[in-house]
């Protein structure tokens, strides 16, 4: 993995910024990998990437329904693998199909699928001390 930049975060405001860089960095076709403990911000990073995109949907946590699509510039696949337990389950999902599409995927808990895919960027998020340390990676 290469590390292409970091930021911390120390407010909202801080993030959102933050999400306005990455949205000038992803382009169709690229495969984004989320990882970060519950509540560090994945979700709010997406929200914010996809609001520069003019995506004009509210964009929620796919936890519950596991994947989510959008339509702005860019067509925005969401994927949430939280409650995904099981490898078989993964089969049933066609997440396949979506990430090798035109479309911008976002994967939050990636761990079950990153070691199928040959390359993405990697957003990972950490909380110390109330600050968010966020990092861009690179396979």
């Amino acid at each position: 993995m290469k590390k292409i930049k970091s930021w911390q975060s120390l407010s909202i405001k801080d993030s959102q910024n933050i999400a306005k860089e990455l949205s000038t960095i992803f382009k169709k076709g690229h495969i984004i990998l989320l990882q970060g403990k519950l509540g560090t911000g994945k979700t709010f990073l997406v929200q914010h990437i996809c609001a520069h995109w003019h995506i004009q949907d509210d964009v929620t946590s796919p936890t519950f329904t596991i994947i989510q699509n959008y339509s702005g510039d860019f067509s925005v696949n969401h994927m949430d693998f939280y409650r995904i337990e099981q490898q078989n389950e993964l089969g049933q999902l066609g997440w396949e199909d979506m990430i090798y599409s035109d479309a911008v995927t976002f994967i939050e808990w990636p761990e079950r699928i990153e070691k199928y895919l040959d390359h993405f960027y990697k957003i990972s998020i950490v909380m110390k001390d109330k600050i968010r340390h966020i990092e861009l990676l690179k396979k």
